[in-house]
């Protein structure tokens, strides 16, 4: 059985409390500091309202980044049930690759969310979803699925493939760039089966993909080194 670690929607609450909590927190010190070191509060007030508001969107973009579950739970809850359960099919079927995987739910990676994170000695896998069960296809260069744009989606798992790659190479001495892998879960044979570099699979394929992937083979020692430095630097 594969290492584990974390699994999909476990943190959202415990961590969206964290955020909120210190959002609050920032509100109440800004507001009491700024006050109290004006010579007129209400002369000033747009000023201070202005800076209090810019500094609670930066914190609040930073939020959203390592806890996007989190502010759809509050936003849009009805929808994040949806794609807890593709993220929970998507993480029961990696469970069951051998031993020599170290798999990574919901990492959040120098401000970057990832999914899933696959570590073996055949490769580094970075795997999304799309969460919109519609048939895709590539309009204008840009990867739809119905009437839903997934730029986001397919941008978002590269940038993060470029950053692991960046991490290893400097970390670790080595080039290893993974493969980024978009299932979907709500169709049995996608439609587009490649876009822009990324594979795209139905969920009954991921775990052959990820065992037969070729021209990547990774050390062992590396493997296991690099594991260990995403769960104790990201956990």
């Amino acid at each position: 059985m594969a290492y584990i670690e974390g699994y999909p929607g476990e943190k959202i609450k415990s961590v969206t409390a964290k955020h909120l909590g210190f959002i609050v927190i920032v509100t109440i010190m800004m507001v009491g500091l700024m006050t109290y070191f004006s010579e007129d509060w209400r002369v000033e007030l747009p000023s201070i309202l202005t800076v209090i508001t810019i500094i609670l969107a930066i914190i609040g973009f930073v939020s959203f980044k390592v806890n996007p579950a989190g502010w759809k739970r509050i936003f849009r809850h009805s929808g994040l049930e949806q794609e807890l359960e593709y993220d929970r099919m998507i993480a029961d079927s990696l469970a069951e690759l051998d031993d020599s995987h170290f798999i990574f739910h919901d990492v959040t990676f120098e401000l970057f969310h990832i999914e899933n994170l696959v570590i073996s000695p055949r490769g580094i896998f970075v795997i999304g979803k799309i969460a919109h069960s519609e048939d895709l296809h590539v309009k204008n260069k840009v990867l739809f699925a119905g009437e839903d744009p997934l730029g986001k989606t397919t941008g978002d798992i590269w940038r993060v493939c470029h950053l692991v790659n960046i991490v290893i190479n400097k970390g670790f001495k080595t080039e290893v760039m993974p493969r980024p892998i978009l299932i979907s879960p709500g169709s049995q044979t996608p439609s587009v089966t490649e876009y822009d570099g990324i594979t795209i699979l139905p969920l009954r394929k991921l775990n052959e993909t990820v065992e037969r992937q070729n021209g990547q083979d990774i050390k062992e020692e590396l493997v296991h080194s690099f594991a260990y430095y995403i769960k104790k630097r990201y956990p």
